[in-house]
């Protein structure tokens, strides 16, 4: 019989971690019995689903919604006051329920009960997510090994159950030395690969001069968006165009700062199942500043697609492309010198540039590669 793992984590419906997720689930689902359970909303809409349709995925609140008949009443009654709204379970977790009738010592005895079916417990979360101190302590209690996948930056470390994990995965080890003090710290680097791999890689590599740029984010303050328009508004040469894909909050305040330049292109939201059409239309991909990045995938993604690429000093980009020259500080003038830079090159330079950058991803970010990376982190703890 095959031993269990629970993936368990803030996990929802739609973004990177969910992604991942749904990576992680199916590398691991060629060894083990993998299912998901989130600490927040999640539904039969989730990305992590795209690769898994037949995987189990479910909530806390949703076990402690079916455990509960209190609960239950309580949630059917905020479902009634916001007017039927979704389904009665979505409002398990309220004020009600918490001030009278004990929802966190239910849910952590939720989770206790959860944890003992399973072998090991790999968590997909920030160290300050919800939920993952009771988890880990149960897991301890009752034997079980845990596997943590840190899938943002490390900000705090001030946490007990740090030395109850068996082993950490980070994107790279500039995320990693940041709990170099913890004690009991064991891990392993584990980075991403392109998940639409195979349309990427039949992507024949950027072969001319560059034209044509593309970012890829959602667009909020944070990604620093304004940043790459600013920059390109800066580029000396002319006939460039920049592709912006994504959707967000900034859309608006963002479209006015390109002045409805016809150079900008603004896509919206893309799906996954598409967005390889547009890395083939660029000839560089320009990765914006988030202080919070640990991957990103959009990175190994532009590495698949063989394509140059221009990017912030984030997350684990310096680790992937030691050799690349082209990074910029989140400032507008160093980027459009370093668009300048990129436009100015030669088709043989883009050629030889392009073919390394797609050699370092088949080399090191094989989506092979990667998934025998998680199956052996899980096999080394249970097998």
């Amino acid at each position: 019989m095959k031993k269990k793992v629970l993936i368990f984590g803030p996990i929802a419906d739609y973004g990177g971690r969910e992604v991942e997720c749904g990576f992680i689930a199916s590398a691991l689902s060629a060894d083990f019995t993998v299912e998901v359970c989130s600490t927040g909303f999640i539904s039969k809409n989730t990305q992590v689903l795209d690769r898994n349709p037949g995987l189990k995925v479910f909530s806390v609140d949703q076990l402690l919604y079916k455990k509960s008949l209190a609960i239950r009443m309580v949630a059917f009654v905020n479902f009634l006051k916001n007017g039927s709204k979704g389904r009665a379970l979505d409002y398990t977790n309220n004020l009600i329920a918490k001030k009278y009738f004990g929802y966190n010592k239910k849910i952590d005895v939720v989770v206790e009960a959860l944890v003992k079916q399973y072998d090991l417990i790999f968590i997909c979360a920030q160290l300050s997510s919800k939920l993952l101190a009771p988890c880990i302590t149960a897991a301890k209690k009752h034997g079980k090994k845990v596997v943590f996948r840190t899938t943002g930056v490390i900000t705090e470390t001030n946490f007990d159950f740090i030395a109850q994990v068996d082993c950490f995965l980070h994107h790279s080890q500039r995320n990693a030395r940041l709990l170099a003090d913890a004690p009991n710290y064991r891990y392993r680097i584990i980075d991403q690969c392109a998940l639409n791999e195979k349309q990427l890689l039949e992507i024949p590599a950027a072969s001319h001069k560059v034209k044509t740029f593309l970012t890829i984010a959602r667009l909020v303050a944070d990604k620093n968006i304004d940043v790459v328009i600013g920059a390109f508004q800066q580029l000396k040469s002319t006939g460039n165009k920049l592709y912006i894909v994504g959707d967000g909050p900034e859309k608006n305040n963002l479209m006015k700062m390109a002045a409805n330049d016809d150079h900008i292109i603004f896509t919206g939201h893309v799906s996954n199942d598409r967005i390889s059409e547009y890395f083939e239309t660029a000839d560089c991909i320009i990765i914006s500043h988030y202080d919070f990045e640990t991957g990103p995938l959009t990175g190994v993604e532009a590495m698949a697609a063989g394509r140059m690429i221009i990017s912030a000093k984030t997350g684990a980009m310096q680790e992937r492309l030691p050799f690349s020259n082209f990074w910029f500080d989140n400032d507008k003038s160093n980027l459009a010198v370093q668009m300048q830079a990129v436009v100015m090159l030669d088709a043989p330079q883009v050629q030889q540039q392009s073919a390394a950058i797609r050699e370092r991803y088949l080399d090191e970010y094989n989506s092979a590669k990667i998934g025998s990376k998680y199956l052996n982190a899980v096999a080394s703890l249970i097998s």
